[in-house]
């Protein structure tokens, strides 16, 4: 995938408010390079794409699937089990990728028309902040390896949709409790 040059860009590129590199049609060329407009994630924008390249590389090949990507990252869960003792272990540090899809859904979690944003304050309410950055960051991994390799823009959904699906979420388990319950 990497190198499509017959790409036309249309999007414009995102403000860079920290460390701006000084290259021209910057944008243009973060584009080309994957013919994904990575800018259409969440959260990220060229210069964080050129961090993450040069963490990961342009070769997305020795991830088989996302679960690999994301864990190589270190933004899955750690359990360790000996015998019938199960023990989840928390911080466990991330490479240098995940530290960066890690400050990037730091930036989302007070974002008040964003999903992932919504995704973060409502698991902050049960759990910790580091456990939903930690999520967050997950879902902007996954979003990226999904652009990368099989060539999907990302499509924002909004908090409206979000909170939508909650609602259906909410409402089906109420209708399963009560049919468990016979009431």
């Amino acid at each position: 995938m990497p190198g499509k040059a017959n790409v036309e860009v249309t999007s414009t590129p995102k403000p860079i408010r920290h460390h701006a590199p000084k290259i021209t049609d910057l944008h243009q060329m973060v584009v080309k390079l994957h013919g994904v407009n990575i800018g259409s994630i969440s959260g990220l924008n060229d210069y964080t794409f050129l961090r993450l390249i040069g963490e990961t590389g342009t070769d997305m090949n020795r991830f088989p699937t996302v679960k690999h990507f994301t864990n190589w990252c270190g933004l899955t869960p750690q359990n360790h089990q000996t015998g019938k003792v199960k023990k989840r272990v928390e911080g466990i540090s991330c490479n240098k990728a995940g530290q960066i899809f890690k400050e990037c859904a730091q930036g989302l979690l007070n974002s008040k028309y964003i999903a992932i944003g919504s995704f973060m304050r409502k698991l902050k309410g049960r759990k910790d902040v580091a456990i939903a950055i930690k999520a967050g960051a997950k879902k902007l991994a996954e979003a990226y390896y999904n652009a990368i390799t099989k060539g999907i823009d990302y499509v924002e959904q909004g908090l409206k949709k979000h909170e939508q699906q909650l609602k259906i979420q909410e409402v089906s388990m109420l209708n399963r409790s009560a049919k468990k319950h016979k009431i």
